[in-house]
């Protein structure tokens, strides 16, 4: 601070607290030229009830009116003031923070940092926030029941304890007692040249003896880091019993965290009710250490667990857990005795399904849906982790294919340097479920083609079940789609992901109820979508954007789309966004979906457009051949429109689709109208040639071809089934096609179907 004065941003700062309405007055400042900070002890007038006001403070001891210093540092405006109480203002108030400013009490003012609290609402939010606190701390109100109780401020600690806060939790009972379980730490040095230990618990029960203590207690350098010490050790649990008059021990008393020796350590839990189960467990402990002496010392993590009188404040649960750690060094149990220093430590929740969908904003689920993840390659393997990190990550995972070095330019996963990069060649079903493994959740890994596992009802039953929510088809193998089309095998529904036109379109189809539609009517209705939108069918269809074979080393390719691992991720993100959506709210309940992403003209975005999908309607061939016609509703409708058109008189038009040999479906998605030289009669319908070809032949290359020409179509004005002119139409059609041609009747009623298959193969019938 130069000697001239308070800096100018520094008297701008006093002039608003003295303006702002709860303030009495600015107090003295103390400045100090050597640290450039600027003190100030500001008066708040404490908004009391009149009685309290009379006697100058409340039954809590808040006065009428309390000073609060105000602390500028050299860093100010970008650092907030510190904040700090009277020297003898109450600790025994909520909200209070574990350390002491110059012996003053430090109140915790705002669920945050107040930095942040400062570039958002200026200090004039600090203010109020004080002013709020103060009335709070009279009133009594700290704590609100209906929010939960607040447990000990520990987020400045440097010392931590990973742990599972429901297992323990769910240790408790209502006889007091205490539990060893298995602690492993490391220990390291800080920025301030302290050391700092972070240790995790195990749900692992380690019952021990003079015995095995040695084989628990180790501790070394990992990898030859001398500055690093891995160790494992135990931990100590303990918790309140009852009372003598039955009622369970709770203690409704708050204190900010002031425990630094083993001695305060026993009054805290005294103050507990669980003093006897401490001295207990550290006696027996103690017991075990007395014929023990490695070097040492080795940390003893201790966990209080403290019943309060209602739930503690993000837990279902009024069972709070205060954690310490110490050093125990053999054949004694503490070098100091009564006076060995006591840390406490900041509790974290262990990776767990629970943590990850709270920090999705997603509660968990007791038992999450299980799905089938079937590609683990660059779009599955981040589907995968994207959901494995809200939660609901995939219970099986199927790939065939062993990772590569060019997979790691859009792979999830990630490599290691130098020599470790030997480890980049195991299977990527093994691989992607290690990581998965990591986020606390398991995934089965399963190295197989997901078309064979999809036709073999055997080998199907390890990638899925009846309690299968979905199987997520992100192979993009055509065969794969045509596999899950056919399969008999497959009891839940399938949604299928996939990449088009070099990541500018991605497509998500979601099968309906019973499968129907299923993943391959639903592509076939995503060509006809294209074809009604020529821009975007032009994306898709061009040859130039889509799948190339890349050299991936000399004499080696891959077949794949070169995009950047960014744009890929644009997508992924959304479908797994999609996904989760579906995780808790269901698949569509009547029908199915096809949602299509397209790449924003920058490249910064995408935006999704859904489409229904209804069932399709499902034909058995009649003459003996094995086959399925699934008619789309838009051909429904047409056929339905144009049959309306024409009551007294048989009409017709061409059936457009797509077959599959596969699964024996012929997909009619569409329908021409029928020629102008077309003729209709009572008992006949004979389809005309005129202009035909040509309107085939555009329709079909204008999807390049993924939909063609199938067949014909007439109706029948009574509900009657194919007739025998029908039947000896599709028998002589059977001689100019190798694939088969679909005959179509539509009755008032119902369609029937009749297929006609050949040795030869030259046009669409009729044409």
């Amino acid at each position: 601070m130069s000697r001239s004065g308070p800096r100018n941003v520094v008297k701008r700062a006093l002039a608003l607290i003295s303006g702002h309405p709860t303030v009495r007055e600015v107090g003295r400042l103390i400045t100090n030229d050597q640290t450039e900070t600027v003190i100030a002890d500001v008066t708040f007038e404490v908004n009391l009830p009149n009685e309290w006001r009379q006697r100058g403070e409340s039954p809590s001891g808040v006065r009428l009116h309390e000073a609060v210093r105000f602390e500028f540092t050299r860093g100010f405006p970008m650092e907030s003031p510190k904040l700090s109480l009277r020297y003898d203002f109450t600790r025994k108030v909520p909200h209070m923070m574990p350390w002491l400013i110059d012996g003053r009490p430090v109140p915790c003012i705002y669920d945050g940092d107040l930095r942040e609290l400062l570039h958002q609402e200026g200090l004039a939010g600090i203010l109020n926030q004080t002013a709020l606190w103060l009335e709070r701390a009279a009133l009594g109100t700290l704590i609100d029941p209906a929010q939960g109780w607040e447990p000990v401020r520990r987020d400045s600690l440097q010392d931590v304890v990973v742990a599972d806060s429901r297992q323990l939790q769910e240790l408790v009972d209502r006889h007091g007692g205490r539990r060893f379980l298995r602690l492993d730490y490391l220990k390291f040095p800080s920025a301030e040249g302290t050391t700092v230990v972070h240790c995790w618990i195990s749900s692992e029960k380690v019952p021990f003896n003079r015995r095995s203590i040695k084989k628990i207690l180790r501790e070394s350098p990992p990898n030859g880091d001398s500055q690093v010490r891995r160790g494992t050790s135990l931990a100590l649990a303990v918790w309140p019993g009852k009372h003598s008059s039955g009622d369970p021990i709770v203690c409704d008393t708050y204190l900010p965290e002031t425990v630094c020796d083993v001695g305060s350590l026993k009054d805290r839990a005294a103050l507990y009710g669980c003093q006897t189960e401490l001295l207990d467990g550290l006696n027996w402990l103690g017991t075990c250490l007395s014929g023990y002496s490695p070097a040492g010392p080795f940390t003893l993590a201790l966990v209080i667990l403290v019943r309060r009188p209602f739930n503690v404040i993000g837990s279902s649960n009024p069972i709070e857990l205060c954690p310490y750690v110490v050093n125990v060094r053999p054949p004694d149990l503490f070098a100091e005795g009564e006076a060995t220093a006591v840390r406490a430590a900041a509790h974290r929740h262990g990776i767990s399904r629970d943590l990850l969908a709270q920090m999705a904003g997603r509660g968990a689920k007791a038992q999450g849906p299980r799905w089938t993840l079937l590609g683990a390659g660059s779009l599955g393997s981040k589907l995968a982790l994207h959901l494995a990190r809200s939660g609901n990550g995939p219970a099986v995972v199927l790939d065939r294919s062993l990772l590569a070095p060019h997979n790691a330019a859009r792979h999830a996963l990630v490599p290691d340097s130098g020599e470790m990069q030997i480890f980049w060649s195991g299977a990527k079903s093994s691989k992607l479920s290690s990581a998965i493994s990591g986020l606390g959740q398991n995934a089965v890994p399963i190295q197989a083609d997901a078309a064979r596992i999809a036709m073999d009802g055997g080998q199907a039953r390890r990638a899925w079940s009846k309690h299968t929510f979905a199987v997520v088809n992100a192979t993009a193998s055509l065969a794969v789609r045509e596999a899950l089309g056919a399969s008999k095998a497959i009891p839940t529904r399938v949604v299928e992901t996939s990449l088009f036109a070099a990541g500018r379109v991605g497509v998500i189809t979601v099968e309906g109820p019973e499968r129907n539609p299923s993943t391959t009517d639903l592509m076939a209705e995503y060509y006809a979508i294209l074809r009604e939108n020529p821009d975007l069918g032009s994306m898709v269809f061009d040859r130039g954007d889509g799948a190339s074979r890349q050299s991936i080393g000399q004499g080696c390719g891959s077949l794949t789309m070169a995009m950047s691992d960014g744009r890929l991720s644009l997508f992924a993100a959304g479908i797994s966004e999609y996904i989760l959506a579906k995780l808790y709210q269901g698949l569509p309940v009547e029908n199915g979906e096809i949602l299509i992403g397209r790449l924003s003209e920058d490249g910064l975005g995408v935006t999704w457009c859904p489409r229904e999908v209804p069932a399709a309607t499902i034909v058995r061939a009649r003459n003996g051949e094995a086959w399925h016609v699934h008619v789309h509703a838009r051909a429904v409708s047409k056929i339905r429109e144009e049959v309306a058109r024409w009551p007294d008189v048989e009409t017709g038009g061409v059936l457009m689709g797509r077959l599959s040999e596969v699964s024996r479906v012929a997909h009619v998605i569409d329908v021409l109208d029928a020629p102008d030289d077309s003729r209709r009669s009572r008992d006949e319908f004979v389809l005309g040639t005129k202009g035909l070809r040509q309107r085939v032949l555009e329709y079909s290359e204008s999807v390049d071809w993924s939909l063609y020409c199938l067949g014909t179509w007439h109706s029948h004005p009574t509900s009657s089934g194919p007739s025998a002119k029908d039947r000896a139409t599709a028998k002589a059609v059977a001689l100019a096609r190798l694939t088969p041609s679909i005959f179509l009747i539509a009755t008032p009623t119902s369609f029937h179907a009749v297929t006609a298959r050949t040795q030869s193969q030259t046009e669409c019938p009729a044409i």
